[in-house]
């Protein structure tokens, strides 16, 4: 029977961020980035390309008869067809609400790990080839559940390194990369 075993670190990111794991199978690194005020009580939050104020009406077709029919109203944010299933509401709580943290806005964001001195991946990785690497991360990941390049950066910005062969979590396999207690650095 396979066994699981979790860690978890939390910090303040700022460009570098240090964390020591012992293990003989590591299988993947999550990385979830969120704002300063992540913990505040405040409304849910409207995702990214959704509707931000929608709601259905009644009209009367014929006066007659009285019979109605329900409009919808509301135009998502990227387009009126509603692209990728948005033409509805969609929100999410400031706490899980995780958004790309830029350095600044005249320098590109890359990410890359340090693990026991050797670069993963071997080059600085953009935004967009984080977002590919993570939805090649995971198994099981549902190809009909399209999310854009928008609504990862704004809410659901985090990332998945895989260090374990694919499909490999349900078989008894030690696939994973195996970590003396050395440091692991995630640049940013």
């Amino acid at each position: 029977m396979p066994f699981k075993n979790y860690y978890t670190f939390q910090s303040t990111h700022v460009g570098t961020s240090r964390f020591n794991v012992n293990s003989a199978s590591w299988d993947r690194l999550w990385l979830a980035y969120r704002p300063t005020g992540f913990s505040t009580k405040s409304a849910p939050k409207i995702v990214s390309g959704y509707k931000k104020a929608g709601a259905f009406t009644s009209k009367v077709t014929n006066t007659a008869i009285a019979t109605a029919t329900e409009q919808d109203i509301g135009v998502p944010q990227y387009d009126v067809g509603g692209v990728f299933d948005t033409n509805k509401e969609r929100y999410i709580s400031n706490y899980f609400n995780f958004t790309e943290q830029e350095t600044s806005n005249s320098v590109a964001t890359f990410f890359q790990l340090q693990v026991n001195s050797a670069n993963i991946p071997a080059y600085r990785m953009t935004t967009p080839e984080a977002f590919a690497m993570t939805m090649g991360s995971i198994d099981g990941y549902n190809k009909h559940n399209n999310l854009t390049l928008d609504q990862y950066r704004k809410n659901f910005f985090v990332q998945c390194y895989r260090f374990c062969l694919p499909e490999s979590d349900g078989n008894r396999l030690a696939s994973g990369l195996v970590f003396s207690p050395q440091q692991v650095q995630v640049g940013a």
